[in-house]
This record gives structure tokens, sequence and C-alpha cells, in this order.
């Protein structure tokens, strides 16, 4: 069972920050097949510095997409249980010292921006949370800035639950998303209650 391709292109929205999103989360619904169980298990990466439970098999896919204004590689791995999407987005940012604070504020805000408006949801800013950063051995290394965002909206047409984390620290940016049906928005703490950062 796979999404429709209206409802892939309403996620993936036209903006080219999107843009990537589109082939990342249509590989993901095409390679985790349809099955109501959710059968988390731990997914590391250590390229990209996280950890998260993923409630099927991961697939993994990376793309160059525009991210307010910079053309950056985002990688999405992520999983999909019926219609209920889980992904981590990752991107690392190619700036100046100098200016690196002010970039990373304005992705994280482009991202988040995004990811609203694909489900036709209306801009917020979301609650400021503390994300736990752990070390390879998963030990507390302390914790960093994030903004969680709990949204309802719609996608092709149909009810959907957006839970989500966007975070960044240096030059790492990183947004966990859940879309589920109303039904299954319980399974999202799961999800994003169990990421972290891995510390370097």
């Amino acid at each position: 069972m796979t999404l429709s391709s209206s409802m892939i292109q309403r996620i993936a929205g036209r903006r080219g920050a999107i843009r990537g999103l589109l082939a990342t989360l249509a590989f993901v619904a095409l390679g985790s097949g349809c099955s109501p169980e959710f059968n988390w298990r731990e997914t590391r990466s250590e390229d990209h510095r996280f950890i998260v439970l993923l409630p099927a098999r991961p697939a993994t896919l990376s793309r160059e997409i525009d991210l307010a204004g910079q053309r950056v590689q985002m990688t999405m791995i992520g999983a999909r249980v019926d219609s209920a999407l889980f992904t981590v987005g990752a991107v690392q940012l190619e700036v100046p010292e100098a200016g690196l604070a002010s970039a990373r504020a304005l992705s994280l805000e482009a991202m988040r921006s995004a990811m609203l408006r694909n489900i036709g949801a209306e801009p917020q800013p979301g609650a400021t949370v503390r994300l736990g950063v752990v070390d390879s051995a998963g030990a507390s290394r302390g914790a960093i800035e994030a903004v969680s965002v709990q949204t309802d909206g719609r996608v092709a047409g149909e009810a959907v639950v957006m839970q989500a984390i966007f975070a960044g620290d240096r030059d790492r940016l990183w947004q966990a998303v859940a879309i589920t049906p109303p039904a299954q928005a319980e399974q999202a703490r799961t999800m994003l209650d169990s990421f972290r950062v891995l510390g370097p």
C-alpha cells in the first residue's frame, strides 16, 4: 500500500525547501510497506548526529534543497506505518562562523513554516523545549534549545495531526516530524520523546 500521488504532492508542497521532501517521503512510503503494527526500533545516525525510535524499518534518502536561500543537502531517514509518516531530516550548513547563528535561525524558521504550510496549518512559533544531547553510549551530555509544534491539518482532504521538533546546534539542523491520522497521534510521542542529538 502506498500513498496516493496527490497526498505525496500535498505533503511536499511547492517551495524549494520542501521539493526535496517529495521524493523522500514517496521513497519512505514505498520502502516501508503497509502494516498496522508499530515495531519500534532504535535508529542511529553517527553521520547526522541523532538517535530516534522509528516504528518500522527505515528508509534513507539525501537530496539538495533550497533552505532560506541556501543550497543545502538534506538527509531524510524515516518510516511509514499505514498512513502515518515518521521522519527525521538533518542538514549541515556551510556558512562562515560569523553568520552561522543568523543562518541557523532563519533555516529553522523556514523548515517549520514549510511543514506547517504543507498540511494547511496556520503559522505558529511553537513552544520552546529542551532536547537532550547524549554521547555514543547514550549518557547525557546536556541539552539544547528546540521548538516543539503540534497542530491539526489536512493532507489530500484527510485530517492529520503533525507533531514535530525543530532544533539546531552549531552548523547542524534537525527536524523530527510525525504526520499521522488523529487515531494514531499518540504514536508520535514514542518517536519524539526518544529523539536525541548525538554530541560531538
